[in-house]
């Protein structure tokens, strides 16, 4: 009887350890949703869209929020815009704008980058990046690359020139990149 009231008095403590923990820890950032979802949740998100140019049952916004600059700094006339079809974000398109003469160093979206551009827009770190595709176009340049982020989000993007720049890189929905992942 003794052992049981000992076990009683460690489970409520437990219990109440547990529940009290739970109020003291700061809520998990789930992320965004960006794909499928409608412009004006996108609008709340990123801010007023600086441009808009309609294609049928295609919608593009562009978007250039401030703290665009703090993420890319070397590249300050950067942008993105997100393409709808049928009222639905189906693509994210991060365009350079050619910002390529006020930057050293070749390879000016790679892991680091496409990482830092995907927890803005997703709000937190992709879980993989696994290349899919790596094609050479023919030409001794230009190079075509696939890679997965993870959670269904895939960018892919061209090199070309000797220092291998690109001029966008676009995210969009892949089932491969949903898990379990079977490359």
């Amino acid at each position: 009887m003794r052992f049981y009231r000992v076990w009683q008095n460690f489970t409520g403590l437990t219990v109440g350890f547990v529940l009290f923990s739970s109020l003291l820890s700061t809520p998990v950032w789930a992320g965004r949703y960006i794909f499928n979802q409608k412009p004006q949740t996108l609008h709340r998100y990123f801010g007023h869209p600086t441009n808009k140019q309609t294609q049928g049952d295609r919608i593009t916004y562009t978007y250039q929020p401030k703290n665009l600059r703090w993420l890319l700094p070397q590249f300050p006339r950067s942008d993105f815009s997100i393409t709808f079809i049928n009222n639905q974000a189906k693509t994210v398109t991060l365009n350079f704008n050619g910002n390529f003469d006020e930057y050293s160093g070749s390879y000016n979206y790679d892991q680091y980058l496409a990482t830092k551009f995907y927890q803005y827009l997703f709000g937190y770190q992709p879980p993989i990046w696994h290349e899919l595709t790596a094609k050479f176009s023919g030409n001794e340049t230009i190079y075509f690359y696939e890679y997965c982020l993870g959670d269904g989000v895939a960018t892919s993007f061209e090199r070309y020139g000797y220092k291998q720049f690109t001029d966008t890189a676009t995210l969009t929905y892949d089932t491969r990149c949903e898990t379990p992942y079977n490359f």
